[in-house]
C-alpha cells in the first residue's frame, strides 16, 4: 500500500507567506498584516517570520517593519533555474552570445500564462545591469510573443483575447512575421511621458508601435528586445531566449542581424521534451 503523505500545516504557511511577498514585490507587509491577509494568529507568524529572516529568505524594513523577499532567495532562484534541463542545454549558447554581441542574453520559461525569468548571462557591454532572476510577466497580447509566434492556433487566439479586432489583426501579422524570419522584434515600451496624456497604458499601447511585423532594413528603430525560441523534441517552446542590453537605436538591417545569430543559434539546440 502506498504510503499517504501527512499534512503539514506549518510547510503550507511558509510557502504561502512567500508567495505573498512574491505577489507584492515591491510593497512589503508588516506582521499584522501577513497575518491578516494568511488568516493566522500573529504569534504562529512571529516565529516563522523571524526564522525566514536568520536565513537571508527575508528582510524586515527598520523602519516601516515590513517584510519583503530577502536575497538568499535570489542564490536559489538562480540555482533552481539553472538545474532546469532546458537552461542547462540554453547556457553555453547565451554564453556565446552575450560574449559576441556585447549584451545581455536572458532565458525566460512559461507556464499558466506568466514568463518568468530563469537565467542569465550579462557582458560588460550590455547597456543594462544584470536582471532580477524570478522576475515575470503575464504573457497576454502584446507582451510575450515569442511564446506564442510558434505556439497552435488555439493558443494563439488565447493570447489575442481581450484586444480590440483592428490589434487583433495587427498582433497576429506580427505572430506570423516573426515566425517567419524566426524571431521576435519589441521596441521600447512606452514612458511615464507617453501615459501623461491619458495615464493608460492600454491606450497608449494600441497607439504605441510595440512589436514589429515588417522589418525596414534602411529604418532606424528604438530598439527593447530580440526573442527567439529554444524549442523542444515536441517543437513547444522550452525557452524564450532574448537579448536585451542592445544599442538604443538599431536599423532594421542591424536588428536582422542580431535576430539571425540569435534564431539560429536556438534552432542549433534541442531542448528535452516536457509533459504538458
Amino acid at each position: 500500500m502506498a504510503a499517504v503523505a501527512r499534512p503539514s500545516p506549518q510547510t503550507d504557511r511558509v510557502v504561502a507567506v512567500a508567495r505573498l511577498l512574491a505577489a507584492h514585490p515591491e510593497e512589503g507587509f508588516t506582521i499584522s498584516e501577513i497575518a491578516r491577509r494568511l488568516r493566522l494568529h500573529k504569534a504562529t507568524v512571529h516565529p516563522m517570520l523571524v526564522a525566514l529572516t536568520d536565513a537571508g529568505w527575508l528582510v524586515r524594513d527598520a523602519a516601516s517593519k515590513a517584510f519583503r523577499l530577502g536575497p538568499e532567495l535570489m542564490t536559489l532562484g538562480e540555482a533552481a533555474g539553472r538545474s532546469l534541463p532546458a537552461v542547462q542545454v540554453a547556457r553555453p549558447l547565451m554564453l556565446e552570445l552575450a560574449t559576441e554581441l556585447g549584451v545581455t542574453c536572458a532565458a525566460f520559461t512559461e507556464s499558466g500564462g506568466v514568463a518568468t525569468l530563469v537565467d542569465q548571462v550579462w557582458d560588460v557591454r550590455s547597456t543594462v545591469q544584470p536582471l532580477r532572476i524570478g522576475i515575470w510577466a503575464p504573457v497576454r497580447a502584446p507582451f510575450g510573443a515569442v511564446f506564442r509566434a510558434w505556439a497552435p492556433a488555439e493558443d494563439q487566439a488565447e493570447w489575442l483575447e481581450g484586444v480590440d479586432a483592428a490589434d487583433r489583426e495587427r498582433y497576429g501579422a506580427v505572430l506570423e512575421a516573426s515566425r517567419a524570419r524566426g524571431y521576435v522584434v519589441e521596441l521600447r515600451t512606452p514612458t511615464t511621458a507617453d501615459l501623461s496624456g491619458t495615464g493608460s497604458l492600454a491606450e497608449v499601447m494600441h497607439d504605441h508601435d510595440f512589436l514589429v511585423d515588417d522589418l525596414d532594413p534602411a529604418r532606424e528603430y528604438a530598439l527593447g528586445t530580440i526573442e527567439a525560441p529554444l524549442l523542444d523534441g515536441a517543437e513547444r517552446v522550452a525557452l524564450g531566449l532574448v537579448l536585451v542590453g542592445l544599442p538604443r537605436t538599431m536599423t532594421g538591417a542591424e536588428i536582422d542581424a542580431y535576430g539571425r545569430r540569435l534564431a539560429t543559434a536556438g534552432r542549433g539546440a534541442q531542448a528535452p521534451a516536457t509533459a504538458r
